[in-house]
């Protein structure tokens, strides 16, 4: 309080994380908003994927410290619109919603922002309420991981705490189901990579992709 006047601050719109808020996240995200989204992986900033002003203002927010693309979030159906794929890729795709990120190559047409001068783009797609509303939209959605510092966002509280004067609208999916980022696995190597450790494993992913292989530095 200031001077006897109450603080106004107005914090971010919250809707439970089902079908029902799709038609409110959708308006949002044609308004060129940043909104939060949760995932069983961890909170992440969502924009859609089709608007320079809209990702331009999520790279503003999130505060790169290095130059990197931006996560599509996506499934099998939608991830050729956005990605070159080679058949393993499309084998692990069918297998969305998991918990794993893909290193594939990005399609040229998509925003230069997006890439960041890289060839390629990560795609993920970690649970059903992701998946079910990348299905529902008409557009892709671009995403990026919630962070204060390097502590990941695994929560709602956490989220509206941190972000609810910074978005207009935070979806509430209670705290994440892994509380880290996904698997990441590279696909534009020779053979299928994963190149850092999450809630899938490489025993896991073996029976989907047997040439799956692990770096000299994940080798234990």
């Amino acid at each position: 309080m200031i001077f006897g006047v109450p603080n106004m601050t107005t914090l971010a719109r919250s809707l439970p994380a089902d079908t029902r808020s799709f038609q409110t996240i959708q308006t949002h995200l044609q308004q060129d908003h940043v909104i939060i989204l949760p995932m069983a992986t961890v909170y992440s900033f969502v924009v859609n994927g089709t608007s320079p002003r809209a990702i331009a203002k999520l790279r503003r927010l999130k505060h790169f410290s290095t130059e990197q693309p931006l996560a599509i979030l996506t499934r099998g159906d939608r991830a050729a619109e956005v990605a070159d794929l080679s058949q393993e890729a499309k084998t692990l795709l069918a297998h969305f919603p998991y918990p794993v990120t893909m290193i594939v190559k990005g399609k040229p047409h998509l925003d230069p922002q997006i890439m960041q001068g890289f060839d390629c783009v990560y795609l993920a797609c970690p649970d059903r309420f992701i998946y079910d509303l990348v299905g529902a939209l008409p557009f892709f959605l671009v995403a990026a991981t919630v962070k204060v510092g390097t502590e990941l966002i695994v929560s709602f509280e956490d989220a509206q705490k941190y972000y609810g004067e910074q978005v207009p609208l935070i979806v509430d999916g209670g705290r994440c189901a892994y509380g880290r980022r996904g698997t990441l696995v590279d696909f534009t190597l020779e053979y299928p990579t994963i190149m850092n450790f999450g809630p899938v494993s490489v025993d896991d992913l073996r029976p989907i992709l047997p040439n799956i292989i692990l770096p000299s530095h994940l080798m234990k």
